[in-house]
């Protein structure tokens, strides 16, 4: 059966992230926090100071020790407020890096054929914008989302305490800027989430856009794909700027708020001075305090748009995250011993939307034979391979592997290699190719593999050898070439089994040829499962299966291609 991600969706993936990070989170917060109590505390001492001198007709030198502690409290404000920035930067870094992570152990357990449900554009988008869009969120918006919420009522309780009708006022016009924000803050969301959406098809269309280069230069048609990514991109142009007017709109209403409430609170204190209602300590402390009051508002509202492209970035990470997981789970221990083969029976597979492909397949695949897959296209050769892989899973029936004595061992246990019908190949050079199948391989390893897959003399005749730049997608190498080079990446893994589809379609005689004398050549040692239509490898097969309707016959091989 097909299972389906139970990965939790939109606050919920909220709430998992930040329990990742909550200890940096954690902290940033405290630091936020002594840094807005030691603000206060530096006020209230300059506001003790200024009124000492001025009107109490203190000398500044017998203030010193107020000012050592303004130092210190300022010493200790500048200290706390980095620290915070730094440990909220760690949360973003921890929650981007545990995403990018996530994601890509969700795309090895769903498997090639579900993640063919999603455009590459915007698996490559997600990856990159959207990991790297969660960092400024957890980094900036969180913590001042706190701050927003701990200094205005650090502010309020000694505003409070000093004067009542300037409490009276920063409490009134303080909530004004939060409402105003929750209605900009919708009309934001939905621009976000086109702009997005825009991103998506711009990195999608580019990216297609390369892969067929050569196609749409030979067909006259790259002038009209330059086009479509032009309107693309001006259309993210557009709406990119629409959320700069948002966000300018945001600090504008902020900027007459807050302006509002200082002349209020200036005007009112301006007054009762005047009348000799207040003392100047006061009104001076409360003056320094409302500008902060209105600071963290100010921060929130700049870090405002950080959780709106989150929030876009979430969406198409739930997305990716919510593909159903296909593709079998490995253990990651070789098994013991060499296979003998792998055994279907009365196997029914069937695609993830329900319906069924195969049905009542039984067929074995030994070891030291070549077997040949053979059909019309859509008739289930690539779906029996995927199942042999582990790409999909078995509906009904049973998928079996045994050793030489014919005892059973675990499959996942069982090293798989697949040469697909359109290998890719990297931009880099041979030996990066090579790599992508063994990181750690040596030199030595290298030259085995290519000697196994016939692509050793090709190698050597490049200029560089192994090192030898092989262009976008291979373009420096013939067709036969990059079909020899995937064979010899698979091989550099030593699998049990291995599976090509359709490795010479498209090919000439010669180089047709070479592959499938290539692939005879790894026969020995391992299972190796072919599917194709073309004759000449159907005429070197050990065994021939034919498959048709969703079921699979065994033909008879003629005398000449054993031998």
């Amino acid at each position: 059966m097909v299972a389906a991600s139970t990965r939790p969706r939109g606050t919920d993936m909220t709430r998992e992230l930040v329990r990742i990070a909550r200890g940096w989170l954690l902290g940033s917060v405290v630091a936020g926090g002594v840094s807005a109590v030691l603000l206060v505390c530096q006020f209230v001492l300059l506001a003790h100071v200024v009124d000492n001198v001025a009107f109490h007709a203190q000398a500044p030198h017998t203030q010193g020790r107020a000012f050592i502690l303004i130092l210190i409290c300022l010493a200790g404000q500048v200290g706390a407020r980095f620290a915070s920035d730094m440990m909220g930067t760690r949360a973003g870094l921890r929650v981007a890096s545990h995403v990018r992570g996530q994601l890509l152990a969700h795309l090895f357990a769903a498997g090639p054929v579900a993640c063919a449900d999603v455009a590459a554009g915007d698996i490559v988008t997600t990856f990159t914008e959207g990991a790297a869009a969660l960092v400024p969120y957890f980094a900036r918006y969180l913590p001042s989302a706190a701050m927003m919420v701990v200094l205005p009522l650090l502010i309020l309780a000694v505003v409070a305490g000093v004067d009542g009708w300037s409490f009276l006022v920063l409490a009134c016009t303080g909530p004004l800027v939060p409402v105003f924000m929750v209605f900009v803050g919708y009309g934001a969301q939905a621009i976000m989430d086109r702009r997005w959406r825009q991103l998506s098809l711009l990195g999608g269309s580019f990216l297609d856009a390369l892969r067929g280069l050569k196609t749409l230069r030979l067909l006259g048609r790259a002038q009209g794909s330059l086009e479509r990514i032009t309107q693309l991109a001006d259309a993210h142009r557009r709406t990119t700027l629409s959320v700069m007017k948002v966000a300018f709109l945001t600090s504008a209403a902020l900027e007459f708020f807050s302006s509002l409430s200082i002349a209020l609170v200036a005007v009112v204190f301006g007054t009762r001075l005047l009348a000799g209602t207040a003392d100047f300590r006061s009104a001076f402390l409360v003056l320094l305090l409302a500008p902060e009051y209105f600071m963290p508002l100010r921060t929130f509202s700049a870090s405002y748009h950080a959780r709106q492209n989150a929030q876009a970035a979430m969406q198409s990470m739930d997305t990716v995250l919510g593909l159903p997981t296909l593709a079998r789970s490995y253990s990651g221990q070789p098994m013991q011993g060499v296979i003998g083969g792998v055994q279907c029976r009365a196997l029914c597979v069937c695609r993830p939307d329900g319906m069924s492909v195969l049905h009542d397949v039984t067929c074995d695949f030994a070891a030291n034979r070549l077997t040949v897959l053979t059909g019309a296209s859509g008739a289930g050769k690539t779906t029996l391979l995927h199942a042999l892989l582990g790409f999909i899973p078995v509906s009904v029936g049973t998928l079996e592997a045994s050793n030489v004595s014919g005892h059973p061992i675990q499959l996942d246990g069982v090293r798989m290699a697949w040469v697909p019908q359109r290998p890719v190949m990297v931009f880099g050079t041979v030996a990066d190719n090579l790599r992508l199948g063994a990181p750690d391989a040596d030199e030595e390893q290298l030259r085995h593999a290519a000697a196994q897959a016939d692509a050793l003399g090709f190698i050597d005749a490049l200029p560089n050898g192994f090192e030898t730049h092989i262009g976008e997608r291979g373009s420096r190498l013939s067709g036969g070439q990059v079909r020899r080079l995937a064979l010899a990446r698979a091989l550099l893994r030593n699998p049990d089994v291995l599976v090509l589809d359709e490795p010479t379609a498209g090919l000439d005689a010669a180089s047709a040829l070479r592959v499938s004398n290539a692939i005879c050549r790894c026969v020995p040692g391992r299972i190796v499962v072919v599917a194709t239509h073309e004759q000449v490898m159907a005429a070197r097969a050990d065994v021939l299966l034919h498959v048709a309707d969703g079921t699979v016959v065994v033909q008879p091989v003629r005398a000449e291609s054993v031998a």
